[in-house]
């Protein structure tokens, strides 16, 4: 019975510890929809990364994933989809990261909300300039040598100092 417990201990030891860590923090200014796919390939052989965690930081993501195995080197394949969060993912090239793992890393994406095509406002709707007032919200008629707030049919507004 002595020795049972020393000897459970150590395999417990060893199992924990047979993992690779990989932390992907994806940043992600524009909040649109990623997802994230995965492979590996080792001397003991290949498959996904298992998720463990999920931790949010603002606008950053950071995605704590485990790999079965601790033989090195293992071939790593990271790929970032942005316009969906699961298959089937958007057209788009997917922004992908190869690496060798001599043991755990971090791997940074940055998701690229531009090539989902999203356009500002301003680019599909000519704004029209509606009333011109002064900081009071008074309307006027001449705007030289003054702060100025210019409202348009779009209901934005703009601050302007107008020089003659």
């Amino acid at each position: 019975m002595k020795f049972f417990f020393p000897f459970v201990f150590l395999l417990f030891f060893f199992t924990l510890s047979a993992q690779t860590n990989v932390d992907i923090f994806v940043i992600n200014q524009g909040n649109c929809p990623y997802g994230l796919t995965d492979t590996y390939s080792g001397p003991n052989g290949a498959g996904n990364m298992t998720l463990s965690s999920i931790d949010t930081l603002g606008f950053q993501t950071v995605h704590h994933y485990v790999i079965n195995d601790t033989v090195y080197p293992i071939n790593l394949t990271v790929c970032l989809y942005v316009g969906a969060s699961q298959p089937p993912f958007p057209p788009q090239t997917p922004q992908c990261i190869n690496q060798v793992l001599n043991s755990g890393t971090a791997i940074t994406f940055v998701a690229d909300c531009s090539v989902l095509g999203v356009l500002e406002n301003n680019t599909i709707h000519k704004r029209k300039l509606v009333s011109i007032k002064n900081l009071f919200g008074i309307p006027i008629q001449t705007t030289e040598n003054q702060i100025v707030i210019y409202q348009y049919d779009d209901g934005t507004c703009e601050k302007v100092f107008v020089t003659p």
